[in-house]
């Protein structure tokens, strides 16, 4: 059993309560940013995206997929592919997709929030709020050592993944008990860092002007 000691950081606190309350802290922190990859299927996806509240902006990356960015609010869902994340996308004959890659291929294009195509595109905006992660019952965590996030202390939260793997969540130690990082090994590794939490951030949506039809797309 962890010493109870009042200098010891979560004195008294169990694990589990320590991730509720890292989770919560990092889901309700107005301001933040997050960047990390994830793996499956040969592939590897990057994200890098910078939260306003319930707003997102950032881009999403992956081999063989191209990059896209995106600016989401809770209505709207402005994206722009390059062509490779568009012919991706497709999945169309190649006169197909060069008919949309030569009209809207890095260009912003505009699709309401419920729309499926936009629920799909910005999936990456729910790393805002790490329970995305817990859609599972998560089995008992183990409290671990201390560790370091990009200079900052924190304690290691670590229980099995839901594909046999291991998880690892760094909870900050001193200021606000966020979540610095998650990693996951297993079938699917994953590494994410948040940071620059309440850090004032301004993120608009493109320009009226530099938005195009993009029809049925």
């Amino acid at each position: 059993m962890p010493s109870s000691s009042p200098e010891e950081p979560f004195a008294g606190k169990s694990p589990e309560e320590i991730q509720e309350l890292a989770y919560g802290e990092t889901r309700t922190a107005q301001f933040k940013k997050v960047r990390g990859q994830t793996s499956g299927d040969g592939m590897t996806g990057i994200v890098d995206l910078t939260f306003v509240w319930t707003h997102c902006a950032g881009t999403v990356r992956g081999q063989g997929l191209g990059t896209m960015e995106l600016h989401a609010t809770p209505d709207v869902l402005h994206v722009k592919r390059d062509a490779e994340a568009w012919r991706a996308a497709l999945k169309a004959t190649k006169a197909q997709e060069d008919v949309v890659v030569n009209r809207i291929g890095n260009r912003w294009i505009k699709l309401d929030a419920q729309h499926s195509n936009a629920k799909a595109i910005s999936v990456s905006c729910q790393l805002h709020d790490p329970n995305i992660f817990l859609q599972w019952e998560a089995p008992e965590i183990s409290r671990g050592a201390s560790a370091t996030v990009d200079g900052q202390p924190a304690i290691m939260l670590t229980y099995p993944g839901a594909d046999g793997g291991t998880v690892t969540d760094y909870v900050a130690t001193q200021g606000r008990p966020y979540l610095l990082k998650r990693t996951e090994t297993g079938r699917e590794p994953s590494e994410f860092t948040w940071y620059d939490f309440e850090t004032v951030t301004q993120i608009r949506p493109p320009a009226a002007s530099e938005v195009v039809d993009a029809g049925e797309l």
